[in-house]
């Protein structure tokens, strides 16, 4: 598992989807080494680059300092995985998953918040193709549904959009 994450976090570029229950996912596109997109529905889009934050909503566009290290620092084993000290793994299988053959891994962490995470690996590539997180947070569950797809696509780009 820990492989996978490795792999995932070296991806020059990867696009990603995130529901949390009902209402329109949030879109992501990642492009090595320190640029993000997030789509965030009828809320806007943020665009990160390096340590810039550009936030567009209703058609206005802001730059400001991006929070906690920007892009880089959400890319770190840490931070997909938790504390690697209390870290448990158990693989629970192959499953085919939306076509793609995968390997299935349960990942359980209690530092730095108690997490519970199934991802699914694809057998022939070894990228993460979905992952369901599942975190308590000031005493409060969250669940999260992530799905990768499009690791190192060239057409993948982010610019800084113009600030208006």
């Amino acid at each position: 598992m820990v492989a996978a994450v490795d792999k995932f976090l070296a991806a020059k570029s990867y696009h990603a989807s995130m529901s949390m229950g009902p209402g329109a996912a949030t879109e992501t596109d990642f492009v090595a080494p320190d640029r993000m997109r997030v789509r965030l529905g009828a809320v806007g889009d943020q665009v990160l680059i390096g340590d810039t934050m550009y936030v567009t909503v209703q058609g206005k566009t802001r730059k400001q300092p991006a929070p906690g290290g920007g892009v880089a620092g959400t890319r770190s084993r840490e931070k997909v995985l938790g504390n690697l000290q209390t870290l448990k793994v158990a693989a629970l299988g192959s499953e085919t998953l939306a076509g793609t053959a995968t390997r299935k891994y349960k990942v359980e962490n209690s530092q730095p918040n108690k997490t519970s995470s199934t991802f699914w690996v694809a057998a022939d590539t070894g990228y993460p193709v979905q992952a369901v997180n599942v975190a308590e947070v000031g005493g409060k569950t969250y669940t999260s549904t992530l799905k990768y797809s499009r690791y190192n696509d060239p057409s993948i780009r982010i610019e800084a959009p113009a600030v208006k």
